[in-house]
C-alpha cells in the first residue's frame, strides 16, 4: 500500500507561552503544500526500512519507525512490515516532512490491519509523535492551537501557488526553540506582515534570523518581487516561501532567484493548499 505525504507551511506561527508539559502554546495557520514524499508499507517476512535518502536510519529517531512502534503498542499487533520511503521534502526545512511521514505511517498501518484504531486514538498517537503530526491526519487548511494538535478547519483558496527556497543548511526545530527561549521578551515576536488573509507573522524568525543571516536577506528580496503576494519563513526554517498567483509566476520568481542567489539553494514551485489525495 502506498500513500503520498504532503509538505506543509505555516501562514502564521504565534508562540503564546510555555506550557506546564514543557512544550510551547501555539497558534498557527497551517496549509498543505503540493510537494510529496512517497511511503509504501507491505506485509513482509521480516521488518525492514529503506529510503532513497542516504543516512536516514532505521532507529527511534526516525519518526516512521517511532510511529510503527506506537501503533504496535496501542494495538498489540506485532506484524512485520517492509517499509520504503522516497524522500522529496528536504530535512531541516520547516516543511514538516518527518511529521507527514509519521502521520502517513499511522494511516497506512491502520488501513493495512483493518482499522483497529478510531480517529481519536490515531490523533492521540500523532500528538505523542510530535506537534505537527496531527495536522497531517487532517491534511487541509487549519488553525492549530495547543501544541498544534487542536485543529479547526479554516478555508483558504486553492488557486494559489507557493515558491519554496531552502539554502544549503537546515535548522533543527529544537535549536530554533532553544534560541527563541534565549531571546529577551521584547524580541519574542516576529514582525507582522500585511497579507490578503490578515496580519501574519512567524515568532521564530527573530531567533533564527540572528544566527542564519542569509534568511532575512532572502525574505526582503522576495517581498520586493512583483509576483510575491506574501513572504515568510516556514515553521522553524530554513525554508523561506513566497505565495504567488500562478505556476508561471512562480517559475519566473524561482528562475530570477537562482540568478540573484548563486549558491546551493534548493527551490520548488508547488500548488498551495491542494485537495487531499
Amino acid at each position: 500500500m502506498k500513500i503520498l505525504c504532503p509538505a506543509k507551511t505555516n501562514l502564521t506561527l504565534e508562540i503564546l507561552g510555555k506550557r506546564s508539559d514543557g512544550f510551547h502554546e501555539l497558534a498557527t495557520w497551517m496549509l498543505p503544500v503540493g510537494l510529496y514524499d512517497l511511503l509504501e508499507i507491505e506485509h513482509g517476512n521480516r521488518s525492514s526500512f529503506s529510503s532513497n535518502l542516504v543516512g536516514l536510519k532505521e532507529d527511534p529517531s526516525n519518526l516512521v519507525i517511532r510511529a510503527v512502534q506506537l501503533f504496535q503498542e496501542a494495538t498489540s499487533i506485532q506484524a512485520t512490515h517492509e517499509i520504503r520511503l522516497e524522500k522529496n521534502i528536504p530535512i531541516g526545512a520547516g516543511l514538516g516532512g518527518g511529521s507527514s511521514n509519521a502521520a502517513a505511517t499511522l494511516l497506512l498501518l491502520n488501513q493495512l490491519h483493518n482499522r483497529p484504531l478510531g480517529n481519536d486514538q490515531l490523533k492521540n498517537l500523532a500528538t505523542d509523535l510530535g506537534s505537527d503530526v496531527a495536522f497531517f491526519l487532517y491534511g487541509q487548511s487549519a488553525w492549530c492551537t495547543g501544541r498544534g494538535d487542536q485543529i479547526e478547519p479554516r478555508p483558504f483558496p486553492r488557486n494559489l501557488w507557493i515558491c519554496l527556497f531552502k539554502p544549503g543548511f537546515g535548522v533543527s526545530t529544537r535549536d530554533a526553540y532553544r534560541a527563541y527561549a534565549a531571546l529577551p521578551d521584547d524580541r519574542k515576536r516576529g514582525r507582522e506582515e500585511d497579507a490578503p488573509w490578515g496580519r501574519l507573522r512567524n515568532d521564530l524568525e527573530p531567533a533564527v534570523f540572528a544566527k542564519y543571516l542569509l534568511l532575512p536577506v532572502i525574505k526582503e528580496w522576495l517581498k520586493k518581487q512583483a509576483e510575491t503576494l506574501f513572504a515568510l519563513m516556514s515553521g522553524s526554517g530554513s525554508t523561506m516561501f513566497a505565495i504567488v498567483r500562478s505556476e508561471m509566476e512562480g517559475e519566473k520568481l524561482r528562475d530570477r532567484f537562482r540568478l540573484e542567489f548563486e549558491d546551493q539553494t534548493w527551490a520548488a514551485v508547488c500548488r498551495l493548499n491542494p485537495p487531499s489525495l
